[in-house]
């Protein structure tokens, strides 16, 4: 396939908006534009908030809210009282913003370039940054990478994301779907690890799919990114079997996916997986502002009506 960046939401296109706006009365669209409405978010993601106003409502003002506040903090400079993690995420999350907004009428051309070039300095930092030394690092980079390449309209800068997954799928996933990487330890965080991990590479692949790289399809030995997207809902409700460490409780696991699971909604469109049904019930709507945004809205499926509505 072809690279072709498409500028909508990195993770969606135009297509998924309408979807949206055409079923914003049916669930789970509703409450979700409910949510929308009357949430208000502080920080860096207040910027994505008001993006998604503007771009799922119409809503000018808050697209020009969210330009400014974009525009203020991708001139903020990488702090080192930020994990590398948290400075790579959130600069996922400000690029997936500038997607959202770039074609406001007020965002001027200049502060576009500005942000272009902004953003391809602090990438190339992060990506040169010695402290990268784990499969979640590397991963979430390389996602920012990805939406980099997208936002820059640069292949190589892509195709550097691609290499890395492809890379984790062909050496790194197991048949059973774990990441070998990032549940090896003792230290009770491979839950979390085997998350965020499975979370970059339904993201990665979304955005690779949507700019022609069909990464969705993309499978060794049967083992794909649909496979270890899949196999952390089974201990949502049932942590306990979870073998790699000992004494998660249900509330801790379900707080993880509460915090990081919004990559289900993409995976449940992909797939319409069965046993994400339940899951996604007692989670939605989902706002995850480092991992794609407001998913319920991005990617959710209507509800079929019943007999009689």
């Amino acid at each position: 396939m072809t690279f072709r960046p498409i500028h909508a939401g990195l993770t969606f296109t135009e297509d998924h908006i309408n979807s949206a706006r055409r079923n914003r009365d049916r669930e789970p669209f509703r409450a979700t534009y409910l949510m929308l409405n009357e949430r208000e978010q502080t920080g860096a993601s207040s910027a994505q908030w008001d993006a998604f106003r503007y771009r799922f409502t119409a809503d000018e003002r808050a697209g020009e809210h969210g330009i400014e506040t974009l525009m203020r903090h991708i001139d903020e400079p990488l702090s080192e009282d930020v994990t590398y993690l948290a400075s790579v995420a959130e600069t996922f999350m400000l690029t997936q913003t500038f997607e959202l907004l770039r074609g406001h009428p007020a965002f001027r051309y200049a502060e576009q370039v500005r942000f272009m070039n902004t953003l391809g300095m602090r990438v190339s930092t992060l990506s040169a940054s010695p402290y990268k030394d784990t499969q979640v690092e590397n991963l979430w980079m390389a996602l920012a990478v990805m939406a980099a390449g997208v936002s820059l309209e640069r292949e190589e800068i892509f195709t550097l994301g691609v290499e890395v997954f492809e890379r984790t799928i062909r050496d790194d996933v197991s048949p059973r779907g774990y990441v070998n990487r990032a549940i090896e330890g003792k230290d009770g965080g491979s839950l979390y690890r085997q998350i965020l991990s499975s979370a970059a590479l339904v993201l990665m692949a979304e955005i690779g799919t949507h700019a022609g790289v069909d990464l969705w399809n993309f499978a060794v030995r049967g083992v794909s990114v649909t496979t270890t997207a899949i196999y952390p809902i089974y201990y949502f409700y049932t942590p306990e079997k979870w073998e790699w460490d000992a004494g998660i409780t249900q509330e801790e696991a379900q707080m993880l996916f509460r915090r990081y699971g919004g990559y289900l909604e993409i995976v449940n469109r992909r797939t319409q997986h069965r046993d994400l049904k339940p899951v996604l019930e007692d989670l939605r709507p989902i706002y995850d502002p480092h991992g794609g945004g407001l998913t319920t809205l991005t990617h959710g499926v209507p509800i079929k009506r019943g007999l009689f509505g």
